[in-house]
């Protein structure tokens, strides 16, 4: 009997610390305060809110802080209630220049956002108004470029969106900082034969030997957008001037590294550097050996 009593007792006794051990921890979880996000002033970059003329490109840079106990774990840019940039991210603090062209919208409501391993977040909000007076930028156009796939030995793989030139990959190695864009057909990995892609993608298995594009010091990185447009060929064509191009860019971060799959009548955006691009797909000729035809627009 004394033993039963004395185990009801050890019982409660433990079941009294386990609980004041889980409400002081819920207690802590509920005090812990939220992490912090603020635009910086600095000069040469958009703290607050402006006027700006489309097409126009602006930089902010973000600062967060975690709230001394749960590390940050995304951030996520918001246009109109739209997902721009979604961040992983593991540390304490963040840092983050963003560039940011302007739309054709006539408001541009941002949010950036800062969350934690716990799910408490912050923000931080912009407005960027569009300049009434619109003047578009000029365009340069290469139509009817001509790539060959990794095996061809008629046409080069490698595109400069700077000089206009293809070139093949020895060319290429020789001119690797000027090289934006690349073509090959993939029946070897995901089998998603026609890939346009730039150094900057992972492209193990597509080339060999001394001019392997793994073996260059300078990998420029081209994103695109991760699905075909909603564009038709006539807009494209007609094009003169870098509306569609602002109308249709896209965040760097959120691009896709490659495109795939690509047939005749495929239109794609990408951005390489400060300046956004599309490109067309004229036609596709075979596989390994093969080659592609491509129109491509790009802001000057």
């Amino acid at each position: 009997m004394k033993k039963t009593a004395y185990r009801i007792m050890l019982f409660l006794f433990t079941s009294l610390i386990f609980i004041g051990l889980v409400s002081c921890d819920e207690d802590e979880k509920t005090d812990r305060p939220d992490p912090t996000i603020k635009l910086m002033v600095r000069p040469g970059f958009i703290s607050s809110d402006t006027t700006i003329s489309v097409g126009q490109t602006f930089t902010v840079v973000i600062h967060a802080e975690y709230n001394g106990y749960n590390k940050l774990t995304n951030f996520i840019a918001m246009l109109n209630d739209e997902r721009y940039l979604d961040l992983g991210i593991y540390s304490e603090t963040y840092d983050k220049e963003i560039e940011i062209s302007k739309g054709l919208s006539e408001v541009d409501n941002w949010e950036f956002i800062i969350r934690d391993i716990e799910g408490n977040f912050s923000s931080t909000y912009l407005t960027i108004y569009k300049d009434q007076l619109i003047v578009y930028g000029e365009i340069d156009e290469f139509l009817n470029v001509q790539l060959g796939a990794q095996n061809s030995s008629e046409y080069g793989s490698f595109f400069s969106t700077e000089s206009g030139m293809v070139y093949t990959m020895q060319e290429a190695f020789n001119n690797q900082e000027i090289i934006d864009l690349l073509y090959y057909y993939d029946d070897f990995d995901k089998l998603e034969e026609n890939i346009i892609t730039s150094p900057g993608a992972n492209l193990t298995g597509v080339y060999s030997g001394i001019y392997d594009v793994n073996n260059w010091e300078t990998k420029n990185t081209t994103r695109f957008s991760r699905e075909k447009l909603n564009v038709t060929i006539e807009e494209f064509e007609t094009a003169a001037n870098d509306s569609i191009l602002i109308a249709n860019s896209f965040a760097f971060e959120s691009g896709g590294r490659k495109t795939k799959f690509l047939e005749s009548g495929d239109i794609y955006s990408f951005v390489r550097g400060y300046k956004s691009g599309m490109f067309k797909v004229v036609s596709t000729s075979g596989t390994t050996s093969g080659n592609i035809i491509v129109d491509i627009k790009i802001q000057k």
